[in-house]
């Protein structure tokens, strides 16, 4: 059963009194605390995504138990309210570390992959189309890569009409390619690919030199740069010209969007050497904007403050005025820092928001149909997320 907790008042006094400010904006006209409320979930949630799970046009939630092994969905309405689906939380494999939300097996419904942190394997659960999920054949995936899996994307690589799977080798600074196809589901091929020093934890996908095939980025922590590698859509990969970029220190978790409303997707970085053992270095936000094919330039100003140990980033439009926002979370300060953009591609304001115990995931999607992006953040010690509304 899952409980829907109102913030007390002294929370909502937590929550303003918490926010620090910069340059033009004020966090009290984006963040609406009367309705900022809390949902438990199952234990250690981790990563958090949403999507359209059973056709009714209204955002739902997936949510990662990095203990229980489990993925919580929240059914949506519409309105801001959610309720678990029918047979919610579902099996996802040992510690699933990162959610990737694709059409696998081209029924029409949305399905899911997880990857099995210190396993060898990705877990693939088929929707019902109803919010409900089972475990796919031939799941869970066994993987080549060195040691385990860490973070998940799909596109389609080869442009064979498949959704393809791509996850991370650091151990042997690679990716590894599992590519989808109508019979065996990713087992039949699988390729690797060169990348920067160690890219540990986050990887993601999208057509980044808008030739309309997808392509991969991945962090590289050791190299303190980003790889960006441009699909061929036959099934190969090459570097965009001047990759590796420089993204700061022991960039740890990435984002995508366009930042700076020029329709070409910019690259959001957490920095964060707090989350290594052997980091070294300013722990941040960094910010790559996208000049076309594929090549990256740093913004001014990079890394932006981010607290003390950022973790997870995401994307979106939080005020409503049609430019790409930021939301970051904050491990050890139990934060999440929310940037607001302007069309230069600059940081407007800044932002700083008290949520719950050992914030992870983050997500912003309009939850409520007012044409502005709500802040899901997974607070991994309280059970919960925090769905925080814009006003």
């Amino acid at each position: 059963m899952i409980d829907i907790l109102p913030l007390t008042l002294s929370v909502f006094g937590i929550l303003f009194s918490s926010c620090t400010h910069e340059n033009k904006s004020s966090s009290r006209s984006i963040i609406n605390s009367d309705d900022t409320v809390k949902i438990r979930v199952a234990k250690s949630p981790g990563s958090v995504e949403v999507a359209d799970f059973n056709h009714d046009k209204f955002p739902d939630l997936a949510i990662t138990s990095e203990t229980d092994s489990s993925v919580t969905i929240l059914l949506g309405n519409g309105k801001g309210d959610f309720i678990p689906s029918g047979n919610s939380p579902f099996f996802a494999g040992s510690i699933p570390n990162d959610i990737c939300i694709a059409d696998f097996n081209k029924d029409g419904n949305f399905d899911l992959a997880f990857p099995n942190h210190e396993k060898k394997y990705i877990t693939v659960l088929y929707g019902d189309g109803k919010g409900n999920f089972i475990q796919a054949k031939n799941s869970p995936l066994r993987t080549e890569g060195i040691p385990h899996v860490h973070g998940i994307a799909s596109g389609d690589f080869n442009n064979d009409g498949w959704p393809d799977l791509v996850t991370d080798s650091w151990g042997k600074d690679q990716v590894e390619v599992l590519f989808g196809d109508n019979t065996n589901l990713f087992t039949k091929q699988h390729g690797f690919f060169g990348v920067g020093k160690r890219p540990y934890q986050r990887l993601r996908a999208a057509d980044l030199n808008g030739d309309g095939i997808t392509d991969i980025v991945t962090t590289n922590t050791e190299g303190n740069n980003l790889t960006v590698l441009l699909a061929d859509g036959q099934g190969g990969f090459k570097e965009a010209a001047g990759s590796p970029f420089a993204c700061g220190d022991n960039p740890f978790g990435l984002a995508i969007g366009d930042l700076n409303a020029d329709s070409k997707p910019d690259l959001a970085i957490i920095n964060s050497p707090g989350s290594m053992a052997e980091g070294k270095g300013k722990d941040g936000m960094t910010i790559l904007i996208n000049g076309g094919a594929g090549k990256f330039t740093m913004l001014k100003g990079s890394p932006f403050q981010a607290g003390q140990n950022p973790n997870r980033i995401a994307t979106g439009d939080v005020n409503g005025d049609g430019l790409t926002d930021i939301v970051s979370s904050d491990y050890e300060g139990n934060k999440i820092f929310l940037f607001i953009m302007d069309k230069n591609g600059s940081t407007l304001s800044q932002s700083v928001i008290t949520v719950g115990n050992h914030p992870k995931g983050v997500t912003i999607a309009d939850l409520n149909g007012d044409r502005k992006g709500d802040i899901v953040v997974c607070n991994n010690a309280d059970n919960n997320i925090s769905i925080i509304r814009s006003k």
